[in-house]
């Protein structure tokens, strides 16, 4: 087994020797060295390509966020984590782009052992590089938004409930009110009016709440930004459908509930990396969706030759880096090429692959690009195309859901 390179930084000495401690476990799998200034960290990575570095945010001379500034533009295959105390939690959410995730301290060894592996996986899942390369190279990234991770770790509580999940939410206004939105649009189908984040929480699941959080903030992030010949509006819209379409596919093949959420997820954050593309490379989308428009191709190959990957391969990249569950990761990545993957029977990934297709079927496509095909040679190998008819009816259902008054 080939050892993963991880580069640790920290100011304090204590944290440093810490550190070698609590992961010395982990040397038969990784090549670890402790360095205490950025500069210092920057000459290893001269010298020696890293998987992974994880910096501290607050250090004297070069604060973290300018280290991982610099690793981003002369390194940007290395993927960046922050650990970082609790004060620190404002600085690392403004370091949009320079950090890929960050974790907690004081952290146990299992939940760093789980963020480093997680990056490294994640870069492992394109094997070229051209995507790392690609995603290095961007400076506006959405980070993942402060109500998300302190949800994630109440949900770690087994005394978790839906009260004190509605009180995180309400603590971002606009976030609040999106939940709020979201729940009380014909795409939840709900009997009464809900008002107030618990109860949306209660009505939705927690899992699906989650979701919308991600999904909120990442779109959000980007309202501002000038986007040639895209509508954030219609992608928003369009990632909605093919949620609600997902989750009610999985439903109709009568997976677990685990599953019908990471379906859903998969659905609402499929497409998040043509948001990325777009306001990372506005002229270069603009010119893909115009190519794909012209000539009748496949906007996916357009993208390949334009950036040297897909709007699906920097989404799972950048939603791997995240953390979000493998199967989730692999439904968004391979939307497009389902038959890439090795799961067998219906998964998440089928779930967003048929419902991305029938969704775009339906649309009244504004900009002419051809809509994506079934993956034929997928469905087979599944021994599932006889229930198109079901999953058809199952989605026709949805659409019937959200367009009722």
């Amino acid at each position: 087994m080939v050892k993963k390179n991880i580069l640790f930084v920290d100011d304090e000495p204590l944290v440093l020797q810490g550190l070698q401690r609590m992961l010395r476990f982990m040397r038969a799998e990784w090549q670890m060295e402790f360095v205490d200034t950025g500069p210092k960290a920057l000459e290893r990575m001269e010298r020696q390509p890293f998987d992974v570095i994880v910096s501290d945010m607050r250090m004297p001379g070069m604060s973290g966020d300018q280290l991982l500034n610099q690793v981003m533009l002369r390194f940007p295959r290395t993927a960046r984590l922050v650990l970082s105390g609790q004060a620190d939690k404002d600085l690392v959410l403004r370091c949009v782009g320079s950090a890929h995730q960050y974790l907690i301290k004081p952290c146990d060894p299992d939940a760093l052992r789980a963020g480093v592996n997680r990056a490294v996986s994640v870069g492992s899942l394109l094997a070229d590089g051209k995507v790392q390369q690609l995603v290095g190279r961007m400076d506006h990234l959405p980070s993942v938004p402060s109500v998300y991770t302190d949800i994630v770790k109440l949900l770690q509580r087994p005394d978790a409930t839906i009260q004190e999940v509605g009180q995180i939410i309400s603590r971002d206004i606009s976030m609040a009110a999106n939940i709020l939105k979201l729940v009380n649009s014909a795409f939840f189908g709900g009997s009464r009016p809900i008002s107030t984040p618990a109860e949306a929480a209660a009505c939705l699941g927690l899992e699906t709440i989650r979701s919308l959080v991600l999904c909120i903030n990442a779109f959000s992030q980007f309202e501002g930004a000038e986007l040639k010949t895209f509508s954030l509006e219609d992608l928003s819209a369009h990632s909605l459908e093919t949620a609600a379409a997902a989750k009610a596919l999985a439903r109709a093949e009568s997976v677990d509930q685990r599953r019908l959420d990471e379906s859903f997820t998969g659905g609402l954050l499929h497409d998040i990396g043509k948001l990325v593309l777009a306001v990372n490379f506005p002229d270069q989308f603009k010119d893909a969706l115009e190519k794909a428009a012209r000539d009748q191709v496949d906007l996916c190959v357009v993208e390949k030759e334009a950036f040297g990957a897909t709007h699906a391969d920097v989404g799972g990249y950048l939603l791997g880096l995240w953390g979000l569950p493998a199967p989730v990761v692999e439904a968004i990545a391979l939307h497009h090429s389902p038959s890439q993957s090795k799961e067998p029977g219906f998964s998440p990934l089928a779930a967003v692959h048929i419902a991305n297709v029938l969704v775009n079927r339906r649309a009244q496509r504004a900009n002419k690009i051809p809509a994506p095909n079934f993956d034929q040679s997928y469905l087979n190998a599944l021994r599932l195309s006889h229930r198109l008819p079901e999953w058809e009816a199952a989605c026709a259902e949805c659409f019937l859901k959200e367009t009722s008054p």
